[in-house]
C-alpha cells in the first residue's frame, strides 16, 4: 500500500513531516536522556545543501543527525547520537523524537496500540482529544503505532527488525513521540556510553501518513520466515503440571483414528510438567523412557512430537543454578545478587540466564539441538521476555542460539518481546492464555478454568495484531471447547485459532469431551480455514476497545457477539446473494448484504457468503 507523498519542511515551525491532507508532524525536537536523569535538548535542526534527508542538530555534548528517506510516501526514520568529546559526558540511556501530530486536519482520535510481548495487551483506544470517551492515560504502544481519525486515516508507524534498542510510541496530547531505550523496569540500559567518543545508531522507524492505516501497518509488518501451519493437540490447559506420558501417548493414539485421523490433527505437544526444573531440561519420573522413546512412539502414528521450554528462566532449585559459572545469570542492580524473577513465580524463585555470555548460547544451542536429534519437531520457548532483561543484545544472541539448535523445527514463540523474534520464530502467541489448568485434588481430575474476560482478550489481541501476519503466524492461542466454557465461548475460541492463521492446537482431555464439543473440533468446514491465512476485522473502533464484530477473510465472514446478552447484527456483506453457515453446516439462501442475523451471547455466526 502506498502512501501518499511525504514532505520534508524545514521551516519557521522546525523540521516537519507532512503527508498532504493525511498527517502532519511538525516541530520535531530530539532529546536524549542520561543515566543519571539528566535530559538534554536538541537545538535547532540544519541540513547540508547537497542533501534534503539528513538534518543535524546539537544537543549538549552530544551530535545528532536525523536521517528521513521518503520512498512511495514512507520515511524511514533514523537517528544517530553521537559523543563528539572524552571526558565524563555520563552514559546515554534514551532518546526521543517528538512533533506535534495532526491527523485529516484535526487532533487524532484513536491510538492502535500493541504491548511490549506476548500477553500484553494491544487495541483500539480512544484519545484524550479524540471523539471518543476512554482515553487511556498511558497512551504507549511498542513496536508498531497507529494514529488515526474515526474513519482509519492517519499516521502509520513501524519499527524495523534489528537494531539493540526497543522502540516505542507515545500519545501525550498533540504530541507524537518515537523513544528508544533498552532494558525493563527501573534499571535502563545503557545504549552509549560517554567516556569516549563513539556513536549510536537508532533501529529505524518507518512512518506514513495514508488513509488506511491498519493496511499500511501490514505492509510496514515484514521479514518473517516461510512456515508451514501446523494441527494438532498441546497438553497444558487441561492437564497442566499433572501431564503424564500416559496422558500424551493416549492422545495421540486417538488422534490417529477414527474421524480425527482424516482431519489433519498431526502434533502433539508436550507442555509445561515434563521436566526436572525450570532450567533443568530432562524429563521427570512421569516419562519413563525419555523424550527419545516418546517422539518414536508418535511418529510410529505419522505424528511429530513437540516440546515446551522456558529458556532463560532457572528455578533456584536446579542443578545448573548452583553448577553455572555466576556470569550468567542477570544481577539485580541494586544488590548486586542474582535477580529473582518476579512475573512468574508460581514454582519457586526463578533466575534469569544473561545469553550476552558465550557459555550460555553454547549452553543453549547444544539443549535445543539434543531434543531435535531426540525426535522433537515442534519446539514452544515460553517466557521469552525473560532473555530482554540482560539488554536486546542479550536476548538476540540467545534467540539466535535456540534457532540454531532448533534448525529445520517449527519455532513458536510465547511472552515473548515481538519484534526481536522476526526472523527467527515462525510463530508467535499474540494474547493471553485462554484459560487455567486447575486440579481438584480430592478428584484427582485437572480441569481447564476460565475466570473472566480471557475469551474477549484473546479476540481484543488478536484484532488488534492481525496485521503483524508480515513478522510470523498469528498464534491466538488455543481451540479449547471444555472446562466451564459455554459451548458459544468454545465457538468462538475455534473460530478465533481457525481465523488466525498460525498453529491450531486442541487442549482438551479429548476423552471427557461430550460430542457435542467434540463436533467444534472435527468440523471440516471450519477446520478448512486453518492455516489459510490470518482475517481482517473491520473498522469498527469504539469507547470500550472491544473488538470488532465484523471480521473477514476471502469470501468467509465471521459475526463476533462480544457481550453476555444475544444481539441482532445488521451484517455488511456487499454484493452477497446467498451464505452458509459453516457452524450449523446449512445453507442461507435469503441473506443478502442488509439481513440481520442474531448472534448468542458470547458466540460467533460463521459464514461463507455466495456473491453468485
Amino acid at each position: 500500500m502506498n502512501a501518499p507523498g511525504a514532505r520534508v519542511e524545514l521551516g519557521e515551525d522546525g523540521l516537519s513531516l507532512v503527508w498532504h491532507d493525511r498527517a502532519a508532524w511538525r516541530g520535531l525536537q530530539a532529546r536524549v536522556k542520561l543515566k543519571d536523569g539528566t535530559e538534554l535538548r536538541s537545538s535547532a535542526w540544519t541540513s547540508p545543501a547537497s542533501s534534503v534527508d539528513l538534518h543535524r542538530a546539537e544537543c549538549g555534548p552530544l551530535s545528532l543527525e536525523l536521517q528521513t528517506p521518503a520512498v512511495d510516501g514512507t520515511c524511514a526514520l533514523g537517528l544517530v547520537v553521537r559523543w563528539s568529546r572524552k571526558a565524563g559526558q555520563g552514559d546515554f540511556v534514551e532518546a526521543r523524537l517528538s512533533g506535534a501530530l495532526t491527523v485529516s486536519g484535526s487532533a487524532p482520535g484513536w491510538l492502535l496500540y500493541n504491548g511490549y510481548q506476548s500477553w500484553d495487551r494491544a487495541g483500539c483506544a480512544s484519545l484524550p482529544n479524540g471523539t471518543g470517551t476512554s482515553g487511556r492515560p498511558d497512551a504507549q504502544s511498542w513496536w508498531t503505532a497507529g494514529i488515526t481519525d474515526d474513519f482509519g486515516a492517519g499516521l502509520a508507524a513501524a519499527a524495523e527488525p534489528g537494531g539493540d534498542a526497543i522502540t516505542r510510541f507515545e500519545s501525550a496530547g498533540s504530541e507524537f513521540s518515537v523513544i528508544w531505550s533498552d532494558g525493563t523496569g527501573d534499571h535502563p540500559k545503557v545504549l552509549l556510553q560517554g567516556r569516549e567518543p563513539g556513536a549510536w545508531v537508532s533501529p529505524t522507524v518507518n512512518v506514513a501518513g495514508v488513509p488506511d492505516v491498519r493496511g499500511q501497518l501490514a505492509a510496514m509488518a515484514r521479514g518473517g520466515l516461510p512456515a508451514t501451519p501446523v494441527r494438532g493437540w498441546v497438553s497444558w490447559y487441561h492437564f497442566g503440571p499433572f501431564v503424564t506420558r500416559d496422558d500424551v501417548v493416549e492422545h495421540s493414539r486417538l488422534l490417529a483414528e477414527g474421524t480425527f485421523s482424516q482431519l489433519g490433527y498431526r502434533l502433539i505437544q508436550l507442555d509445561d510438567g515434563w521436566q526436572q526444573a525450570y532450567g533443568e531440561w530432562t524429563p521427570n519420573t512421569k516419562f519413563p523412557g525419555g523424550i527419545r522413546s516418546l517422539a518414536e512412539e508418535v511418529e510410529s502414528r505419522g505424528q511429530c512430537l513437540g516440546i515446551w521450554t522456558a529458556p532463560f528462566l532457572v528455578s533456584a532449585a536446579a542443578e545448573i543454578a548452583e553448577q553455572a559459572p555466576t556470569e550468567w545469570f542477570v544481577t539485580d542492580p541494586a544488590t548486586g545478587e542474582r535477580l529473582i524473577e518476579e512475573r512468574h513465580r508460581v514454582f519457586g524463585p526463578m533466575f534469569a540466564l544473561d545469553a550476552s555470555q558465550s557459555g550460555v548460547q553454547e549452553y543453549l544451542k547444544d539443549l535445543y539441538a539434543g531434543m531435535y536429534e531426540a525426535g522433537v519437531r515442534f519446539f514452544k520457548a515460553d517466557f521469552l521476555y525473560a532473555g530482554a532483561y540482560a539488554g536486546s543484545r542479550a536476548l538476540a544472541a540467545g534467540l539466535n542460539a535456540i534457532k540454531e539448535g532448533t534448525r529445520d523445527a517449527y519455532l513458536l514463540a510465547s511472552g515473548a518481546p515481538l519484534l526481536p523474534i522476526v526472523g527467527v520464530a515462525h510463530g508467535c502467541r499474540v494474547g493471553p492464555d485462554t484459560a487455567t489448568p486447575l486440579m481438584d485434588f480430592e478428584a484427582w481430575k485437572p480441569s481447564p478454568t476460565v475466570f473472566s474476560d480471557e475469551v474477549l482478550d484473546v479476540g481484543r489481541n488478536l484484532a488488534a495484531r492481525h496485521f503483524l501476519k508480515g513478522w510470523f503466524q498469528l498464534d491466538a492461542d488455543v481451540a479449547l471447547v471444555g472446562g466451564n466454557l459455554s459451548l458459544p465461548q468454545g465457538r468462538q475460541l475455534v473460530t478465533l485459532a481457525a481465523l488466525a492463521g498460525g498453529p491450531f492446537l486442541a487442549s482438551d482431555d479429548l476423552t471427557r469431551l461430550s460430542p457435542e464439543r467434540l463436533e467444534l473440533l472435527t468440523n471440516p468446514e471450519v477446520l478448512g480455514l486453518a492455516g489459510e491465512g490470518t482475517a481482517v476485522p473491520d473498522w469498527e473502533p469504539n469507547a470500550h476497545d472491544l473488538p470488532p464484530v465484523h471480521w473477514r477473510h476471502g469470501d468467509v465472514l465471521a459475526l463476533f457477539n462480544w457481550s453476555a446478552e444475544d444481539i441482532e447484527v445488521e451484517v455488511r456483506a456487499p454484493g452477497a446473494r446467498g451464505a452458509r453457515d459453516l457452524w450449523a453446516r446449512t445453507e442461507m439462501r435469503g441473506f443478502r448484504d442488509g439481513s440481520r442475523l442474531g448472534v448468542p451471547a458470547n458466540g460467533v455466526r460463521l459464514l461463507r457468503l455466495d456473491s453468485g
